[in-house]
């Protein structure tokens, strides 16, 4: 190992830092002596003068290594801090679209689980029992954090009942409706889990996209949901007409910070790392 390798070997040997980025430095370092050795020697000195007065131009060695070790140090404490946000904003996002995404998908299971077990239980007979009626007070018990509303109406013995019912397709799938006034319902489960009998005083939601009904030759099922969940409503309607921005704003918005402070940090890098060439130089 010659003189000149020998200097840059030692300047580098305690720098604690990325192995590619020492390497390019340490070859930045090589072409500028040896660049220095080549004029010295034009100029009639010998080869061991011009190393060593090429080393001695080159600047103090310990100034060299303690701009080394902070350059690398800054960039590491930087780079961490910068991949950490960069992390958290990747999990936020992703913590956030999978949190979306799975509320829709449960609202659309949900939607056909109520109305496929409440016709189970009612079927085609023209009275509730309270067999019956015990066992849709149960449904509603399992879903009733976010349902206000449960309601059965008998299409053959209310001619407004069957009137409203020419107006739906409501017997394929579940389907969101503009509600059936709840004084045609001949059972009703309130908020509560109460039944009400007063169903006159009840008013019906004018937010269409929350009330679902569904139906068979016999019975109209309908429930409302809580204005809490209207959100999640948005968000499958949102699903459902193809506007993704409106439902994924959130989760985006982190992706897109993700991204951006991933391009801050590469340009950083490269600047510092010109910036510290620039001072070899």
């Amino acid at each position: 190992m010659n003189q000149l390798e020998e200097y840059v070997h030692s300047v580098y040997r305690n720098v604690d830092g990325d192995k590619e980025e020492i390497e390019e430095l340490k070859q930045e370092m090589r072409s500028h002596l040896l660049e220095a050795v080549y004029e010295l020697k034009e100029n009639g000195v010998s080869e061991e003068e011009a190393n060593r007065i090429a080393i001695e131009n080159f600047g103090d060695k310990k100034h060299l290594i303690k701009g080394l070790s902070e350059f690398f140090n800054v960039q590491k404490r930087f780079t961490r801090y910068i991949l950490l946000f960069s992390l958290v904003s990747l999990v936020l996002g992703a913590t956030f679209f999978v949190n979306t995404f799975s509320k829709i998908n449960d609202f659309q299971e949900e939607r056909n689980i109520i109305m496929n077990n409440v016709l189970t239980i009612i079927g085609d007979d023209s009275v509730i029992t309270n067999s019956e009626k015990e066992g849709l007070h149960t449904i509603f018990d399992e879903h009733g954090d976010h349902l206000n509303y449960l309601a059965v109406f008998n299409v053959k013995e209310q001619a407004q009942v069957q009137e409203w019912l020419k107006e739906y397709d409501i017997k394929t799938k579940p389907s969101n409706t503009y509600p059936l006034e709840y004084q045609h319902a001949t059972f009703m489960i309130g908020h509560q889990g109460e039944n009400l009998n007063n169903k006159e005083e009840i008013v019906s939601s004018n937010y269409d996209l929350g009330t679902v009904a569904s139906a068979n030759d016999s019975w109209i099922v309908q429930y409302e949901y809580k204005d809490t969940y209207h959100n999640v409503i948005e968000a499958n309607n949102s699903m459902v007409l193809g506007d993704y921005m409106d439902i994924f704003h959130l989760p985006i918005l982190f992706f897109v910070v993700f991204g951006v402070l991933i391009i801050v940090w590469r340009f950083l890098k490269k600047y510092h790392k010109r910036y510290f060439k620039g001072l070899i130089n």
